[in-house]
C-alpha cells in the first residue's frame, strides 16, 4: 500500500472537525472522485470506511485498499452467512443478505459524511452488542444521531446517502457535482460555517473496539436469526413449537 504521511482520515477527524468548511468539501469531494472512478469501472469498493481513506495532507484524501473489490457484473455463486467489513459502515441490504451494489458503498460514504461532520468515529445513542446493532440498522432504521445544529443541507444529503431504499441514494457522480457546486455557493458555506458547536451534544463512541485491526467478519446469520426471535415473539409464538422450516420461511417472506 502506498504510504500516507498523514495516516488514515479516521485518526485525523478530530482535527479536520475544526477545518473551514470549504476545505472540509475538498476533502469530501477528493475521494467522492475516487468512488466515481471505481464505479466507473463498474466495481464496488465493498468495504468502504474511514480506515481506508488515507491522507498525504490533511485536505486531500484518496480511497485505498480494494481487496475486496468486486466487479458489478459477478454473481455470488452461493450466498454466504457472513461478510467482511466494519458494521456500521456496512449497507442494511448487505446485512440482510443482498448483493452488493454501488448504492451500498454510498451507504459507506454517508456513515463517512457524519464522521467528518462530528470529528469522531461513527457512533450511535445506544449501546447494544453487534447482532441487535446490525438489526436495528437493518429493520428498524438505525442511524447514527443528529442534532438540531446541524447544517440542514448538509445532512440532507447525507441522509439520502443512507437511505434504506437504496435506489434513492445519490451517486458517487452526484457527490462529486454537489461539493464542487457548494465550494463556490456562499450561501451554502454561510449555512455550513454558521453551524454551532456540534460535538458537545454527540457521545463518544462506544463501539472504539470495533475498528480495531480494520475488517473483520460479520456473521449475518445473527441480524437474520435476531429477526426470527423478534417476529416470533410479537406474534407470541412458543420457540418449542415452530416447525424447523419456519425461521427460514418467515425470513425469505
Amino acid at each position: 500500500m502506498k504510504y500516507a504521511p498523514k495516516g488514515s482520515l479516521r485518526q485525523n477527524l478530530h482535527t479536520i472537525s475544526k477545518m473551514d468548511w470549504k476545505d472540509k468539501l475538498n476533502l469530501l469531494q477528493c475521494f467522492a472522485s475516487d468512488l466515481q472512478i471505481i464505479h466507473s469501472q463498474d466495481l464496488i469498493h465493498r468495504d468502504l470506511h474511514s480506515g481506508n481513506i488515507l491522507q498525504n495532507d490533511l485536505k486531500s484524501a484518496y480511497i485505498a485498499d480494494l481487496g475486496l473489490s468486486i466487479s458489478v457484473n459477478l454473481t455470488p455463486k452461493s450466498k454466504s452467512d457472513g461478510i467482511f467489513g466494519i458494521l456500521p459502515y456496512v449497507a442494511p441490504e448487505v446485512l440482510n443478505n443482498q448483493p452488493y451494489t454501488k448504492a451500498s458503498d454510498i451507504y459507506s460514504f454517508g456513515i463517512i459524511m457524519w464522521e467528518i461532520l462530528y470529528g469522531k468515529t461513527i457512533s450511535y445513542n445506544q449501546k447494544l452488542d453487534m447482532s441487535k446493532l446490525g438489526f436495528l440498522i437493518c429493520y428498524r432504521d438505525l442511524r447514527p444521531a443528529v442534532n438540531k445544529e446541524a447544517p440542514q443541507c448538509y445532512v440532507n444529503l447525507m441522509r439520502k446517502c443512507w437511505d434504506k431504499n437504496s435506489e434513492k441514494r445519490s451517486s458517487a457522480k452526484d457527490l462529486c457535482e454537489i461539493f464542487e457546486k457548494w465550494q463556490n455557493d456562499e450561501i451554502v458555506l454561510l449555512e455550513l460555517n454558521e453551524s454551532k458547536s456540534l460535538l458537545e451534544n454527540i457521545e463518544d463512541s462506544y463501539y472504539e473496539n470495533m475498528f480495531k485491526g480494520g475488517s473483520k467478519f460479520i456473521d449475518t446469520r445473527e441480524v437474520t436469526e435476531k429477526l426470527s426471535e423478534t417476529l416470533l415473539v410479537s406474534k407470541g409464538i412458543d420457540f418449542t413449537d415452530v416447525p424447523d422450516d419456519f425461521l427460514k420461511k418467515k425470513i425469505l417472506l
